[in-house]
């Protein structure tokens, strides 16, 4: 069983909610009770959200700059923009959350099934790369700083709101069930490797998969955020590497898990760390059921590389050395139950 520190944990997390800008802790009023035990308040501070007022600085971020964009392009092609991210789902455990602005050619789209009627106006490598030109140009401009070195994306840091933003360039992928229902659930998007290309092979479904992790967790009255986040925080303050499980994959896990072990009322965090770490348990042992979860919208198997378990093992090392500690805690004080119900 691992041993957790959890002052430093805790301090970790502070400086995760803290709003620079504004110069406030998005810590919960009980923080500083002396009734609580830090064991206690990590796993209670692990599972918060972050406040949506907060939220709503990095969309505006956002926002700025697709205003930007939309001035400045002189391109013979639309643009569409749509975005994705933590904090499209709540699920995002830093007040400086990355943000994803998708800018998309909207002049032409790749089929589902080919229908012979190829698009032959321009080359779409050349338009994306001129896309991607433009912005660079623009958003050096009108930011001090701009990272253009990526082979997917540009980001921006907007000073004045202390917010991140990756703009993500990609074309349209439209399936047949969009096309029958113009529902953006079942439309895609294909992003660009720069510099010279190709698109990525898969295309990637950004809206069912904000749709489904936010239905459920709305289901699960936050059940399922709160464990999206609970793995989050325990991963970012991990003492040894956690290297190939990412943000997604650790969505799939809770996403895989039964809604009505999900459940949220007030004082249920800790049988919802216990039921993920049956999950993990389950993950662990069961290779046939782990290479067979899904993804949130479906479109592919998320965990089925086998790299993968030596991480989630490593997790879940520290998660059971939390609902240990935490568990003897609350047993043990009647005054630390009764304070987890108001925290």
């Amino acid at each position: 069983m691992a041993t957790l520190n959890y002052a430093n944990r805790l301090s970790n997390i502070q400086n995760r909610k803290f709003d620079r800008e504004l110069n406030e802790s998005l810590m919960s009023k009980s923080f500083s009770s002396g009734q609580i035990p830090d064991d206690v308040k990590y796993l209670l501070e692990s599972m918060r959200p972050i406040d949506q007022k907060y939220n709503e600085k990095t969309i505006t971020a956002a926002e700025r700059v697709q205003t930007h964009l939309n001035n400045g392009l002189e391109l013979h092609f639309e643009r569409a923009y749509r975005t994705q991210g933590s904090v499209k789902t709540n699920t995002n455990i830093k007040v400086h959350s990355d943000f994803d602005l998708l800018t998309i050619v909207d002049k032409y789209h790749y089929p589902e099934v080919f229908t012979g009627n190829a698009y032959v106006e321009s080359d779409p490598n050349e338009d994306i790369k001129e896309l991607r030109r433009q912005s660079t140009k623009i958003l050096k401009s009108k930011y001090d700083e701009v990272d253009d070195t990526h082979e997917k994306c540009i980001s921006i840091y907007n000073k004045s709101l202390g917010r991140k933003v990756d703009i993500v360039f990609g074309y349209w992928y439209n399936t047949e069930k969009y096309l029958e229902s113009s529902d953006e659930y079942y439309r895609g998007i294909y992003f660009y490797k720069f510099p010279n290309g190709p698109k990525y092979n898969r295309a990637d479904f950004p809206f069912a998969h904000i749709h489904q992790v936010n239905v459920k967790g709305d289901m699960t009255r936050d059940g399922l955020r709160r464990g999206i986040r609970l793995l989050k925080n325990l991963k970012a303050d991990s003492e040894v590497e956690i290297e190939s499980l990412k943000s997604f994959h650790i969505t799939s896990i809770v996403h895989s898990m039964d809604e009505s072990v999900l459940w949220y009322t007030p004082g249920a965090e800790l049988g919802i760390a216990k039921a993920v770490s049956t999950q993990m348990q389950r993950i662990i042992d069961d290779p046939a059921y782990r290479k067979g979860i899904k993804s949130p919208n479906g479109t592919e198997n998320s965990l089925e590389k086998d790299d993968l378990v030596s991480d989630i093992k490593k997790l879940k090392i520290d998660l059971d050395t939390l609902i240990e500690d935490a568990s003897k805690d609350i047993l043990k004080s009647y005054v630390t139950e009764k304070a987890i119900m108001t925290y």
